[in-house]
């Protein structure tokens, strides 16, 4: 079995366990089938924070043509293409790992009446489907691929011309104290994140496959976190009944907890900054 297999194979129990255990159903509103997996964000222009900031964020320069064709690169619950495709139009496809996700987004897609322009497909992003895209995004997703390098190459390959690749995700930077490359390591193992790409490191991968970089944004100063001295005691609780629960296989929780944590730490003392590229393939 390849390594990108491995991953994938690991990503999804994670994400089925987490369902399994209501870790993201609880932050649902009630009747809310597909809450936002990712975080939400201080609106720069004055609106609540929000888990949805970050779409609008994400299309800022982007033009897409009519009829355009956008492809989630791990969509989870399905709750960006819910938010965009009536706003904008277009078809939408989503790829997931997990079964749960997809079945729960789908319900949600039938619900709103998007079943002829949106979809769910559960996929490894590493194997596109056929056709080609306007629009490939991943929000907190590409940072868990095997080999970010080659992730990035495939979903480039399934790009039309002129179409726009987006890249939102924490990278820390290139260089750190020993003490914070340790909880860095330690996010990545409790995120299932095995190489958590650095800015630069992205950058070269969507340079070598043939895209330009457009634009990017440090999103750090819009994120709602916490520094390491107010989580300890939490992250101090979360790993002593971790050491007793991954003995007998119920650590899952507990790991997803702590590595956001660990990152909460990292991105307010400035090792990890969570980011936006947009990479572009040169029109015909």
């Amino acid at each position: 079995m390849s390594a990108s297999a491995r991953q994938a194979r690991r990503v999804e129990r994670y994400y089925r366990w987490l369902d399994r255990l209501s870790f993201y159903r609880e932050r649902r509103a009630e009747g809310e089938q597909a809450h936002p997996v990712h975080r939400a964000l201080t609106d720069p222009a004055g609106g609540p924070a929000s888990p949805l900031v970050i779409h609008r964020l994400l299309l800022e320069g982007v033009a897409l043509p009519p009829g355009f064709r956008a492809l989630d690169a791990g969509c989870g619950y399905g709750a960006t293409m819910l938010d965009l495709a009536p706003k904008l139009g277009g078809t939408w496809l989503g790829l997931t790992l997990s079964e749960p996700q997809a079945a729960r987004g789908r319900a949600a897609i039938a619900a709103a009446g998007l079943q002829d322009r949106v979809a769910i497909e559960v996929r490894s992003y590493d194997e596109p489907p056929p056709g080609r895209f306007d629009l490939i995004y991943g929000i907190e997703s590409l940072i868990h691929a095997a080999d970010p390098a080659a992730t990035i190459a495939n979903l480039a390959a399934a790009l039309n011309p002129g179409g726009f690749l987006a890249i939102v995700d924490d990278m820390p930077e290139a260089e750190m104290p020993a003490e914070a490359s340790a909880r860095l390591d330690g996010f990545r193992r409790f995120w299932r994140a095995p190489r958590a790409p650095t800015r630069e490191g992205w950058v070269t991968a969507l340079e070598a496959a043939g895209l330009e970089l457009v634009s990017e944004r440090d999103l750090n100063p819009l994120l709602r976190v916490r520094g390491a001295a107010e989580t300890a005691p939490r992250l101090a609780t979360l790993r002593r009944q971790w050491r007793i629960k991954r003995i007998l296989g119920f650590g899952l929780r507990a790991e997803a907890e702590m590595g956001g944590l660990l990152l909460e730490g990292l991105q307010t003392e400035g090792w990890v900054r969570y980011r936006l590229l947009v990479a572009r393939r040169a029109p015909a």
